[in-house]
């Protein structure tokens, strides 16, 4: 009965995060054309509520599954959700740059809507429900957050600079962070990203050392993700040694975060593989 109940509950708190994110995107939304002084002060308030039902959700259902629920894609995608909200939250709280939501809640609100519909693909098998598994998916998640932070700086930097360029200059232009504010948080977010991708790209041909018998084994997902690998790797290569900023850092980090996606989630449902699950 207890079991039911917490079970209830977290359908609950989900559904109640993702009403509160929804209202959140609108008054976001609505902040870029209006200089009513509420509207960022009503979107970062639904979005902080959103955000705390989330993490209630998780509580509850870790408290159901017995293991933190991220194994599974819907799991994946509600939590790549909550990790985004949380680096919206921190970077509001440093820099108090509200419009930076209007550009992040409807990824997080995408990806929260997506966890809702997407098939659940399989449950994972015993052997998978390791710690050493929840390292590599975790660090994997964590990175996957940053570079949707540093796709979301990209495109900001690509609307703030044709805003510019056709010099419209209105008073909500004012909200708007500087192009270097952009780049600078492009840059970073694309850094640590990059570090935590790798990480879990090393602990998962660890982990399939552990299960399958050879650090690599041709399945499309560990294809796909040294794929997604590569091009984030010429983008580093690109900012740190050539010096690229601007434009060209905002687009690459555009078409990395697509294909990150499709890695994450379109592999799960177009090829077969060990990965399959997850």
């Amino acid at each position: 009965m207890i079991y039911i109940k917490i079970k209830i509950m977290f359908v609950i708190l989900y559904k109640l995060a993702l009403f509160s994110y929804s209202l959140a995107v609108i008054f976001f939304f609505l902040l870029l054309f209006s200089e009513k002084k509420a509207f960022p002060k009503i979107a970062n308030l639904a979005l902080g509520i959103g955000f705390s039902f989330h993490t209630l959700g998780f509580v509850s259902q870790w408290v159901v599954q017995i293991h933190f629920p991220i194994l599974g894609i819907k799991g994946s995608l509600s939590f790549l959700a909550w990790l985004l909200s949380l680096i919206y939250l921190c970077l509001y709280r440093l820099f108090r740059i509200s419009v930076l939501g209007s550009f992040f809640t409807p990824l997080i609100l995408a990806l929260m809507l997506l966890s809702r519909v997407v098939p659940v693909v399989s449950t994972p098998a015993p052997p998978f429900r390791t710690y050493w598994l929840l390292f590599h998916i975790t660090t994997s998640l964590l990175g996957d957050a940053l570079l949707a932070v540093a796709f979301c700086a990209g495109i900001m930097y690509l609307f703030q600079e044709k805003r510019i360029k056709k010099k419209k200059i209105t008073s909500v232009f004012s909200r708007f962070p500087s192009l270097f504010f952009l780049d600078t948080l492009n840059y970073h977010a694309l850094l640590v990203g990059f570090v935590l991708l790798s990480i879990g790209l090393l602990s998962g041909a660890v982990y399939a050392q552990w299960v399958k018998g050879k650090f690599w084994n041709w399945d499309p997902k560990e294809i796909w993700s040294l794929i997604t690998w590569l091009v984030y790797a010429i983008l580093m290569h690109q900012r740190v040694m050539l010096g690229w900023r601007g434009r060209q850092a905002a687009w690459l980090s555009i078409i990395g975060f697509c294909l990150l996606i499709f890695t994450f989630l379109g592999v799960n449902y177009l090829f077969k593989g060990y990965h399959h699950f997850g």
